[in-house]
């Protein structure tokens, strides 16, 4: 088991050089309670090599305060670091590595893959290289250990790709006063320039310059035993090394934020090594992304966990109602996961940093979308039972007055855009416009829906009203047929149907009714309204008769100022005179009534749109249409109507005329007392009887019954009155005053 040892501790020992992996639940225990955790990423690793029991410990000790295990030469001289050791400087942030020596006897012959895996081990964590050589080595080249330094090269341009400068330091030992340092530095560099000529190098590399990838400097240091110098000599090197304000130090400019996070350092070392020892490609750019990724992901998760209250408390409140600043809350619960993330996240790999903040962003960002889906569900329902509900008590309200109410109804879709927009983190991020504007359409289609219910229901109520002014109109002209009946009709019905028209296309305009369809409602109006004065025409033609008849009595029964004539005191001609011309009168108009067609026409050029009746004599020839395209006529009085009409009437004058007559004719029945016929129908009572047990008189009285009866049936009711008044004026005029005139005689002689 690797052992810790307080302040340093046993990186790569035989158990990981044997089982090729870390004991990673060890480093982490190291790393924790060494405190080298607590440094983050603001932390520089300096690693030494060298050849075995060279006094690289004793060096990282007076340098860095450290207390690597150093040779005991009095009882031995051998291998006294095994792979790696790990410790910090005391007081700055800089982590040592003591790396085990070259060229060590204890390994047996083959085993140099040992001091190529823990060069390479300590290139991947160093950025600084303290290669501890001798004055009176400098010309031996397994001394100055050119093959690691071969390797440490040609790995950096594999591993790193300029992805920082390697610093090298080459410090040698037991300097004399009287040696050459430019010579020493020139031959070092030299050595250093040889090998990079040799190693193979990447395309991007083959002209580059190797100062631009590697800093090398020379520092010398005296006998250690010259215990005075050598100390201020470690010391200036070390403030080099770890005095962030010396002028010198070497470490200026550094890029802290590519380091790894000494918390994740177990995780990526037992990677690398693993790597390493298993003799595989190695990519620590890769490495340092796939602890940032897992690190970035754990982080991420922790941030999900640390909301995960909050979002559960926002989802269940979103179930019941409508939450008010939704987008606010979000936002809130999106910042509070962005600072856990950052707080512990932000000194990974500035890319994967980035990325796993997005991942979180967007991972909050759809858990919100299926919050804002139902918070739209339930504006949208909220929103829409208000409509409803509005829309139920507008239908008490005069259609007349829905222009206004539907404006101010229309403030609920600006009140449900703006809490939606307020239900949104970005504008835009959840297409938050395709719901205003589908709760829009449902909006104005349930308004349309409604609109149309209230115009129909108006368009019915339209009509009565339309009818009946009709009827008002035409009863007016009934009452009164003059030869202005017709003109006078359309005049009325111009002047009624043009301002119900205007008053129609207003109404229409403010309930918002496209254009197209108000058109199309105009237009069924028009012809409806004008179908309805047919109809009430039509209605009024079968009181023309009355009127006609009440017209000429009017005229015949009473003289000019209006009292009843006295027909004793007229003659016979003058009678028939007033009769005449009452009469042809009347049947002027009823001609004027003949056969009329009444034609609609939509006038343009007039108005926008504007229906139009005319009233045209029979003979005239012309289109009539009801729409553009269509021909229809429309007959008032056909024939056979005009001709049963004009019988009636005629027959109706000639009683009145035949009236008039007979009171003209005073003779002397109307002086017989009225108990004499009395008495004669008494004493004849028996002879009637008789009579009606007589064939030859019961069969004429069946037959005139019958014939009254048929013509009563056929619709000539007035024929038999005539026939009777015929029959009655003959007898009167004839039979009676030869019979009562005989009886004079008698009495006379």
């Amino acid at each position: 088991m690797i052992e810790n040892y307080g302040d340093r501790y046993h990186l790569i020992d035989k158990k990981a050089l044997e089982d090729k992996k870390l004991d990673r639940d060890q480093l982490v225990d190291f790393v924790k309670n060494s405190g080298i955790s607590e440094i983050g990423k603001n932390y520089n690793i300096v690693s030494i090599i060298g050849s075995q029991s060279t006094g690289k410990s004793t060096l990282l000790n007076q340098l860095f305060g450290t207390k690597f295990d150093v040779q005991n030469r009095q009882q031995s001289v051998g291998q006294t670091t095994v792979g790696i050791w790990i410790s910090k400087d005391v007081q700055n942030n800089v982590v040592v590595l003591d790396v085990e020596g070259s060229d060590s006897v204890e390994r047996k012959s083959g085993e140099n893959m040992v001091e190529n895996q823990t060069a390479l081990m300590a290139l991947a964590m160093s950025h600084c290289f303290i290669i501890n050589v001798f004055l009176n080595a400098l010309g031996q080249h397994t001394s100055c250990q050119l093959s690691i330094i071969k390797i440490i090269m040609q790995q950096n341009l594999k591993l790193f790709q300029q992805d920082t400068v390697k610093h090298i330091i080459f410090v040698v030992r037991d300097w004399d006063e009287d040696a050459n340092y430019d010579e020493a530095s020139r031959r070092l560099n030299g050595y250093l320039l040889n090998i990079w000529k040799e190693i193979p190098k990447p395309d991007q590399y083959k002209e580059t310059d190797f100062h631009e990838l590697f800093s090398v400097q020379v520092f010398t240091l005296v006998y250690y035993k010259m215990k005075k110098e050598f100390a201020e000599q470690t010391n200036q090197l070390h403030s080099k090394l770890a005095n962030q304000q010396d002028p010198n130090f070497i470490f200026q400019n550094f890029d802290y934020e590519k380091n790894v996070r000494w918390s994740d350092m177990p995780q990526y070392l037992s990677n690398i090594w693993e790597v390493i020892s298993n003799n595989k490609d190695l990519n620590l750019p890769n490495e340092k992304i796939l602890i940032s990724n897992m690190r970035c992901q754990q982080i991420k998760l922790e941030a999900l966990e640390g909301v995960k209250q909050l979002n559960e408390d926002l989802q269940n409140r979103v179930r019941i109602k409508y939450v008010d600043n939704f987008g606010q809350e979000c936002q809130t619960i999106l910042n509070k996961a962005r600072k856990i993330y950052d707080k512990d996240a932000r000194d990974y790999h500035i890319e994967v940093y980035k990325e796993k903040e997005k991942e979180l962003k967007d991972e909050l960002i759809n858990r919100f979308y299926t919050f804002f889906q139902k918070q739209t569900e339930q504006l949208k329902h909220y929103y829409m039972e208000l409509l409803a509900e509005n829309l139920e008590q507008l239908k008490k309200e005069s259609i007349y007055n829905l222009p206004d109410k539907l404006n101010e109804l229309d403030l609920l879709k600006l009140q449900f855009e703006e809490k939606i927009t307020k239900s949104v983190i970005e504008v835009g991020q959840w297409q938050e416009e395709d719901h205003i504007r589908y709760f829009k359409q449902q909006f104005d289609n349930h308004t349309k829906q409604f609109v149309e219910a209230q115009l129909a229901t108006f368009k019915q109520q339209l009509d009565n009203i339309i009818k009946s002014e009709c009827d008002k109109i035409v009863s007016q002209q009934v009452l009164n047929i003059s030869p202005k009946f017709w003109l006078q009709i359309e005049m009325d019905y111009y002047s009624m149907i043009q301002d119900k028209y205007q008053k129609y296309e207003i109404l229409l305009l403010g309930l918002r009714v496209q254009l197209k369809q108000v058109e199309d409602y105009l237009n069924k109006f028009e012809e409806d309204s004008f179908y309805n004065l047919k109809q009430v025409i039509a209605v009024a033609s079968g009181r023309f008769k009355d009127q006609l008849f009440q017209q000429f009595k009017s005229q015949f029964v009473r003289a000019s100022d209006g009292q009843p004539r006295n027909w004793q005191k007229l003659t016979e001609e003058e009678i028939f005179h007033i009769y005449t011309e009452a009469r042809d009168k009347v049947f002027s108009l009823l001609e004027l009534l003949r056969i009329r067609k009444i034609k609609f026409i939509r006038q343009q050029f007039t108005m926008k749109q504007k229906a139009k009746t005319l009233i045209i004599p029979s003979g005239q020839k012309i289109q009539y249409q009801i729409a553009s395209d269509t021909d229809s006529d429309d007959i008032v009085l056909n024939e056979v109507f005009y001709t049963q009409v004009k019988m009636q009437l005629a027959e109706d004058i000639d009683v009145q005329y035949q009236d008039a007559i007979q009171k003209h004719k005073q003779d002397f029945l109307q002086n017989i007392p009225k108990p004499f016929w009395f008495l004669l129908l008494f004493f004849m009572y028996d002879d009637v009887l008789r009579w009606m047990g007589n064939p030859l008189f019961l069969y004429p009285i069946l037959i005139i019954l019958c014939f009254v009866g048929f013509c009563i049936a056929i619709g000539l009711h007035s024929l038999p009155k005539l026939a009777f008044q015929w029959v009655f004026r003959t007898f009167n005029q004839a039979v009676i005053p030869l019979i009562f005139g005989g009886i004079s005689k008698l009495k006379g002689s």
